[in-house]
């Protein structure tokens, strides 16, 4: 198990008693693919799981769950999706995210058809440091995205919208041939990759804030007495708090949220 992320699980070919032992042994995981009929054997099996329903996905609750809880991190990340197929998508990527410590916003019925509606939502999306788009009614929507922001870009082409025919080959290759640069793009339906992606971005910077804020203090503290009579560490006094103010996205972002 990468130590990053809670362990992740995929329900599909697997019976009620594997998937429950995959819940006993790892009290933090991300069960993936379950049916409803699953949820119902996995519930007898296994006290307090919690389950969502569109995203088919289940997680033990945090307060039955004898792991810590997963650590907050600073920032945010947008997950915008086009229509009504594009929904599931949207919400296992929604839901890996925040059980990865995300704090995630969703944003509904965006679309290149409709630009004014994409521009209304421009506070947002600006707000955010990390932008999921699910690529599957509109496969020409992360490309549009990625020129309207400076935050990564990450792609998600689904089996579902104009190209299903194609098992979403097609938005896979729209996705991957677009011609705004920082789009990341991950596998067909590849929403936990995302969202695994969308974590480690946000984990990523906030370890190296946090080191840099502490060498900076670690050598103030060590800086000699100036002229003027200053203590020692007087320094340390004036170094930004870089790591508290990496936590500012994410207060932007919520309000954000909330304005629109």
């Amino acid at each position: 198990m990468l130590r990053s992320h809670p362990e992740l699980e995929q329900s599909y070919a697997k019976s009620a008693p594997i998937n429950a032992f995959a819940l006993e042994q790892h009290p933090q995981a991300l069960v993936s693919g379950v049916e409803p009929d699953m949820y119902a054997s996995l519930r007898k099996l296994v006290p307090g799981v919690q389950y969502h329903a569109r995203a088919k996905m289940l997680i033990i609750k945090p307060q039955d769950s004898p792991a810590p809880k997963q650590q907050r991190l600073p920032g945010s990340v947008c997950v915008i999706s086009a229509g009504p197929e594009d929904q599931a998508a949207a919400d296992q990527v929604k839901v890996a995210a925040e059980h990865m410590g995300c704090y995630v916003m969703s944003k509904q019925n965006i679309s290149t058809r409709n630009m004014p509606q994409l521009m209304e939502q421009m506070q947002a999306l600006q707000a955010a440091d990390v932008v999921v788009v699910i690529a599957g009614l509109d496969s020409g929507l992360p490309g549009v995205v990625c020129g309207l922001v400076d935050a990564p870009v990450i792609a998600v082409p689904t089996s579902n919208g104009a190209s299903n025919g194609l098992q979403g080959l097609g938005n896979l290759v729209a996705a991957v041939s677009s011609c705004a640069p920082g789009v990341s793009v991950v596998n067909i339906d590849g929403t936990v990759s995302a969202a695994v992606m969308a974590s480690r971005i946000l984990r990523t910077a906030a370890a190296r804030v946090e080191k840099l804020t502490a060498a900076a203090a670690a050598a103030a503290a060590a800086a000699p007495s100036n002229g003027n009579g200053a203590p020692r560490g007087a320094v340390a006094n004036n170094v930004v708090p870089a790591f508290e103010a990496l936590t500012l996205p994410t207060a932007q972002a919520a309000a954000a949220a909330a304005a629109v």
